[in-house]
């Protein structure tokens, strides 16, 4: 077995995935250093590993391994609305580095139960590179890797036709370009590529599915669709609408989006918000971050934490220990550098009065069929921030992506307790659900139409946020930075506060401090996944930062890391650790009220924690020294 192309693969499957090193590393429980290892080729995963490496990069386990210079790196067959996920099968279908399958749902082991036209679209990887390849129901699809043609689709009339697409054909680009078009049904449907280059010289936003513009077959009785596959930056696509409807480009034509029927309007693809405590725990970075994914950005959660500023933040309402604190906008403006990290202003509109709305509807609606989704909070459930992302009704029904709809799409029993069965027919397109609540915070976009900073600008205007959200002291009645965690260890010490209040009031103040374990455990997993991710941006500055880190932990130390950013990332490592101690000590494995709470959460573990945030401070403190050091010496 080659350790050596084992080594590239799964980097190659890890850097596909957007994760870093850091994060593939904590999925699997293992070290960063281990996963290096495997990358560089000096070692294998262990066997026990396999399966939860293969499910985090979304393959099978004989992928890994598999002696061939021809991977798919991923495939995906559908109608632009529906779709299922075949890479796993056409990986292990590659025999002598070549591939070749009929494109229908019984070849790849899926069905498809609607009229829709269907594509094949593929990534696939060989030594000269990556290439792009699609071809459409009932064609003959094939990829030789030892072939100087690369990817041919035989379609059903017998032609054949190369349709690579990468370096040594049609390359990604900025702008959105269409690359195949079909309209009819799934039975019965004709190549529109010659419509569309007839139309290209009018330079049309949006292209109608009518039989005015796209002639009907005669053989259909039934309602048709306008289906394309398209690429841009981020590779192809595949898009429908069904007649009546219109494909449109976004605002600066770099995608395309499906414009429905009169009155409604639906951003495609925007990301699913993983639940609380499954990760992008602050709703705030969560939303923008979806909101980023949806526009071509390729934002990671982590990197908008970091680039906002919004991993060093801890805010802390004291004596009331409300669950707002973890609002990631609460006492600061993370918003304005987070925004500008991108090429954007944020326009932000609170409490919007209700003779107001039909203005902001209006807007919101805009903005939607331009493809840029609006940040909104309290969208469902509760007040935590999410997107909107779509309208019927001329914008009386507003549709959302929130941190609490997959446990209400799945009726998650803990979850749903009190609240009557989710219905799936309640659902929009892509599974979006409708807003129940006028936000109280509205966000929006402004035209990308400034230069956005480089990736090193945006690292240094970060950790001027820090060095001053961290002391700050106080705002709008939250503790911020460093007195926020004077403030809780002093409440965590106060034991006069929970000998004379009631079990109820102290069970309250047990899952709020939970609340605020797990924000502030998030935030300073992404604030080292940023810095240490970054380090490389401003080679060979070290501002006087080198020597050695005290981790706070009994005494022991962990050696820094020479160079200026790598040691203030080490800080934050050893910052998430303790965050990590603390969150787990918390975890009770359930729910607990009344008597149970306080049987718990005794007067020892509350000093333990209160410890453990000392040393976090200390460690904070030295790293917003440092960071302070090398802002006044550049």
């Amino acid at each position: 077995m080659d350790t050596d192309k084992t080594g590239a693969r799964i980097a190659s499957m890890r850097k596909e995935r957007g994760l870093t090193q850091e994060s593939l590393a904590e999925m699997l429980g293992v070290s960063p250093q281990a996963v290096s290892k495997w990358e560089n080729g000096r070692a294998l995963p262990e066997t026990a590993l396999l399966p939860g490496l293969a499910k985090a990069l979304e393959t099978s386990i004989d992928s890994l391994f598999m002696d061939s210079s021809l991977r798919i790196l991923s495939a995906f067959y559908g109608d632009g609305i529906e779709s299922h996920n075949v890479a796993n099968r056409l990986n292990r279908l590659i025999e002598d580095g070549a591939l070749e399958i009929d494109v229908n749902g019984t070849s790849l082991a899926c069905q498809i139960a609607n009229n829709r036209p269907r594509y094949l679209i593929v990534k696939y990887q060989e030594e000269q590179g990556v290439f792009y390849a699609y071809a459409g129901e009932g064609d003959r699809f094939s990829i030789d890797a030892g072939s100087r043609t690369g990817s041919r689709t035989e379609s059903r009339t017998g032609s054949l036709a190369e349709n690579r697409v990468g370096s040594r054909g049609l390359s990604p680009s900025d702008k959105a370009e269409i690359v195949a078009a079909a309209y009819g049904t799934a039975r019965a449907h004709y190549d529109a590529m010659g419509k569309i280059a007839h139309y290209k010289v009018f330079g049309w936003g949006e292209y109608s599915a009518n039989h005015e513009t796209f002639p009907s077959d005669p053989a259909n009785d039934e309602p048709e669709y306008l289906t394309f596959v398209y690429m841009n930056r981020d590779g192809l696509h595949l898009i429908t609408c069904e007649e009546g409807e219109s494909i449109a480009y976004n605002g600066d034509r770099t995608g395309l989006y499906r414009k429905q029927q009169t009155g409604e309007a639906f951003i495609p693809n925007v990301p699913m918000l993983p639940p609380f405590g499954k990760g992008w725990e602050c709703s705030w970075a969560a939303a923008l971050t979806a909101a980023l994914q949806a526009m071509s950005h390729a934002a990671s959660y982590e990197q908008v934490m970091g680039v906002s500023g919004a991993c060093y933040r801890l805010a802390f309402c004291s004596p009331g220990w409300d669950y707002s604190s973890v609002d990631g906008l609460v006492a600061y403006d993370y918003a304005t550098p987070a925004f500008k990290a991108f090429g954007y202003a944020e326009e932000r509109h609170g409490h919007v009065e209700k003779a107001d709305r039909a203005a902001h509807r209006e807007r919101i609606m805009k903005d939607i069929r331009r493809c840029m989704p609006v940040l909104g909070i309290n969208l469902r459930v509760a007040a935590e921030w999410g997107v909107i992302c779509g309208y019927r009704d001329n914008g009386e029904v507003l549709f959302c992506r929130t941190k609490y709809d997959k446990p209400t799409i799945e009726n998650d029993p803990e979850f749903m307790r009190g609240r009557p069965e989710f219905k799936k027919e309640w659902l929009g397109p892509y599974n979006y659900m409708q807003v129940d609540n006028w936000p109280f915070l509205i966000s929006y976009f402004t035209d990308h139409n400034h230069q956005a900073p480089s990736d090193a600008e945006n690292l240094v205007n970060s950790l001027k946020v820090f060095v001053d959200c961290s002391g700050q002291e106080r705002d709008s009645g939250y503790r911020m930075g460093f007195q926020a965690y004077k403030v809780w260890m002093g409440d965590l010490l106060d034991d006069e506060w929970y000998e004379k209040n009631d079990d109820e009031q102290l069970a309250r103040r047990l899952s709020v401090n939970q609340f605020c374990t797990l924000a502030l455990l998030d935030a300073r997993r992404a604030a080292y996944a940023y810095l240490s991710g970054s380090a490389s941006l401003l080679p060979g500055v070290d501002g006087g930062l080198g020597g050695r880190v005290s981790s706070g932990l009994g005494g022991s130390e962990s050696s820094g890391v020479d160079g200026g950013i790598n040691r203030i990332a080490e800080l934050f490592r050893i910052i998430a650790d303790n965050a990590e101690r603390i969150h787990r000590m918390l975890d009770s494995g359930e729910y607990l009220e009344g008597a149970r709470a306080r049987r718990f959460w005794t007067a020892q573990m509350r000093q333990e924690q209160a410890g453990l945030l000392a040393h976090m401070l200390d460690a904070e403190r030295e790293a917003a020294s440092l960071a302070k050091s090398y802002i006044e010496s550049n």
